[in-house]
């Protein structure tokens, strides 16, 4: 059995207020309405077939939410042919998660939904996480990607089954690009002077320097590792290093590169516009940006982020998982569904019918996914990727770096103002809660 990760608790408690809510959408004809210890009664005492695995209960039915309602109805179909088992998808948000634990824990959510993985910690103090059943984790942990089980296993349990994988990359655009793809900092910035033309709107590099996630790798060059290098010290997310400020530094000298206001920078529409028209070389981007490229007629790659100093920058790790509901009524059946979305033909659907890339480890005999070229290029550079903590006071980094990012990007802060201001903020955040 492969060493699984430890994600610990900490102190801090989910806060969120259940009185004076309105009345939720309820599905009469499928709603379990059974109490949370009635369903860990159930969960205790699971029977299992005589190889050790998990037989569906008798009569049982599920509800499933999924942003994916596509993907969701073709593999409900096909766990319907192998278990009998008929599966209602409903259509959700997976940003939605106050919604979830409401409904969960008044009995009348879904038995299996989605959520992103930075939501894992919030789910497991809120309650509505069954832990999984021993017999499924150790498949999962041979199946896996083992950066994906990290984001679902806390105090050497396993609360979930991740399904789909995002992380950041570079693409670059075969037009402009000619020769090898830059690798380091340098190369990049020998391009530029070559490159770049700010009366034609033209920048060998583009990148979102706004939002958390893009500039990440940047902050992240000399070791800055938010919330500890597991990402779950709550009371620690490093602001105050010198590896923070010397990150600060790195991003401000990218401006050198792409000398443009990080305003421009937040639109999404002008950086995919900017590289379908040959405009830029390279561009910081995910899984999703491959289908617009490819539909633009884009000649394109993908390669890894470039090495600053010598130093690698290491993206952020994205992951949706799939929960059981402590809740549901039929927590056997629920887990096999929850294990099922991570199948090989549940994978080849959710290349087919999402266009995601699963979360299994190896993908080579993925039907459509092991001939994508550019997707697995992502797939592999997802492996070397670092998680989003799913540290409860995360959202105080988004708050915080969207701030100074653009601020220090723009030279209107000094990496030192910003990491003063930084943790300056936190301090601030801390006395509001």
């Amino acid at each position: 059995m492969k060493k699984r990760w430890v994600l610990g608790l900490g102190t801090t408690v989910l806060s969120i207020g259940l009185a004076g809510c309105g009345q939720l959408p309820q599905d009469t004809s499928a709603a379990n309405t059974n109490t949370k210890e009635e369903s860990e009664s159930v969960s205790s005492s699971l029977s299992k077939s005589d190889d050790g695995k998990l037989e569906p209960e008798e009569g049982a039915s599920l509800r499933f939410r999924t942003g994916d309602e596509e993907f969701g109805n073709a593999v409900a179909k096909l766990f319907e042919e192998k278990y009998k088992v008929p599966v209602k998808v409903e259509e959700g948000n997976s940003l939605d998660f106050t919604k979830d634990v409401m409904e969960a824990a008044s009995g009348e959510g879904p038995d299996v939904f989605m959520s992103p993985h930075d939501k894992t910690l919030e789910g497991i103090q809120a309650g509505i996480f069954t832990e999984l059943d021993p017999s499924l984790v150790e498949s999962l942990e041979s199946d896996i990607s083992d950066v994906a089980m990290k984001t679902v296993t806390v105090d050497d349990k396993v609360y979930g089954v991740p399904v789909s994988i995002e992380t950041n990359v570079m693409f670059y655009n075969k037009s402009v690009v000619k020769d090898k793809p830059a690798s380091t900092f340098d190369e990049l910035k020998k391009e530029a002077e070559e490159f770049n033309d700010q009366k034609e709107n033209k920048f060998i590099y583009l990148s979102d320097v706004t939002t958390g996630s893009p500039i990440y790798p940047m902050l992240g060059t000399y070791g800055f590792r938010l919330f500890g290098e597991n990402g779950t010290d709550e009371d620690h997310p490093g602001f105050d290093t010198p590896e923070f400020e010397k990150g600060l530094e790195v991003l401000a000298d990218y401006h050198n590169i792409m000398p443009i206001s990080s305003g421009d920078l937040s639109n999404a529409d002008f950086l995919t516009n900017q590289f379908t028209e040959g405009k830029t070389g390279y561009l910081l981007g995910g899984p999703w940006n491959v289908k617009t490229f490819r539909e633009a007629g884009v000649d394109f790659g993908v390669t890894n982020l470039v090495t600053y100093d010598g130093h690698e920058q290491k993206p952020f790790a994205f992951v949706q998982n799939a929960h059981v509901s402590a809740y549901t009524k039929y927590p056997k059946t629920a887990q096999l569904f929850a294990e099922f979305l991570v199948s090989p033909e549940s994978a080849e659907l959710l290349y087919s019918k999402a266009f995601k890339i699963t979360s299994r480890s190896d993908i080579t005999s993925v039907d459509g996914l092991k001939d994508d070229k550019e997707l697995t290029a992502i797939a592999k550079a997802f492996e070397k990727s670092i998680p989003m903590p799913s540290a409860q006071r995360i959202s105080a980094y988004w708050t915080i770096t969207s701030n100074i990012g653009p601020a220090v990007f723009d030279q209107q802060m000094t990496p030192m103002e910003g990491a003063k201001k930084a943790q300056d903020d936190w301090v601030a955040f801390l006395q509001t809660e």
